[in-house]
């Protein structure tokens, strides 16, 4: 099995410290938004061969200060790189009429070559959408909206012409060139783990799931995703297994450990350190290069082959090159 790695990019900026990653950003000095960190994460990213970088979708945020918006900040990076597939993990469904979306996805398909990555969901954060005069419909109905927006978006994608008519979206002899350059469509990601409503959708028209959690949250949503893989006839393994975690990582167990305990008293933790650090590696690849491979293996085990990886250490980028370098080709 192929194992592939992708790089949240920083695109946004902390408004204080947090035990995943604003730490490291505060600490050097990366309290105001600097487009030219975004670039040099991307283009370092492709430099050091992983294969994809991606774009979080979200307005605003209390625990941020700044953060771009996605698919602008996709479009930009795609003149600036030439291999790295781009991604959007995962796009807000309750944003963007389908019928627009299925035009911007293609067209940034064809303009970066093909090498789109369609991260899509039914949106998480109801704060978001209120602030924005966004409605925010209850979940079972914005799952049901995000089925409708993929079966609508997959016809524009293939068909000369395309009609959908449901109960949130209608189009209706809709016309989309240039189609999108990947074929049949730019791989399709449905992220978010609902047991009965979304991985069931995601059973049905996802090429790539997206799990995050321990090796046992996500085992047991592999089984349940192959129990509705069953009930329609479908191949589990024809869909890719996705997650996307945290990295703590630093050369020598030492320097790890120091770096954690600047984030404990960063983070104005209560208690004692270790039962802080217990809990932050609950939810963290972390340590040194060795640990962080056996950590992962356990994934990989479970027929996970794509990790996003969100670095702490931005602007300096020397967790994403110590991964890239001492991680990444003990697992490929």
């Amino acid at each position: 099995m192929k194992v592939k790695f992708g790089v949240m990019l920083p695109v946004m900026v902390p408004s204080s410290p947090t035990p995943r990653s604003a730490y490291h950003a505060l600490q050097h000095g990366y309290t105001r938004l600097d487009t030219a960190i975004v670039r040099d994460a991307a283009l370092e990213a492709e430099r050091l061969g992983y294969d994809s970088v991606w774009v979080s979708d979200h307005f605003s945020r209390t625990a941020c200060r700044e953060r771009l918006e996605c698919w602008t900040t996709m479009s930009w990076l795609a003149p600036l790189t030439r291999r790295v597939r781009i991604g959007s993990m995962v796009l807000c469904n309750l944003y963007r009429h389908p019928g627009l979306l299925a035009k911007m996805a293609a067209t940034l398909d064809v303009l970066s070559g093909g090498r789109l990555e369609f991260g899509i969901g039914a949106c998480w954060s109801e704060d978001e959408c209120s602030d924005y005069g966004i409605d925010w419909p209850e979940n079972a109905t914005r799952v049901r909206m995000l089925r409708e927006a993929v079966v609508a978006m997959k016809r524009l994608w293939t068909r000369e012409t395309a009609t959908f008519h449901g109960r949130h979206y209608h189009i209706t002899d809709a016309y989309l060139e240039p189609k999108p350059l990947q074929k049949p469509h730019p791989p399709i990601m449905i992220g978010g783990s609902g047991e009965q409503l979304t991985l069931r959708l995601v059973a049905r028209h996802a090429d790539r799931s997206n799990f995050s959690g321990t090796p046992e949250n996500v085992r047991q949503k592999i089984q349940i995703l192959e129990k509705h893989c069953d009930e329609i006839g479908r191949d589990p393994t024809s869909i890719e297994k996705t997650s996307n975690m945290a990295v703590a990582i630093a050369p020598t167990r030492r320097e790890y450990l120091e770096d954690m305990r600047e984030r404990f008293r960063a983070d104005g933790a209560r208690g004692e350190f270790e039962g802080w650090l217990a809990r932050m590696e609950a939810s963290y690849i972390a340590g040194t290069p060795e640990e962080c491979v056996d950590q992962l293996r356990a994934y990989t085990e479970l027929g996970v082959s794509h990790f996003i990886i969100r670095f702490g250490d931005i602007p300096s980028l020397e967790g994403l090159r110590l991964f890239a370098e001492e991680v990444a080709p003990r697992l490929t």
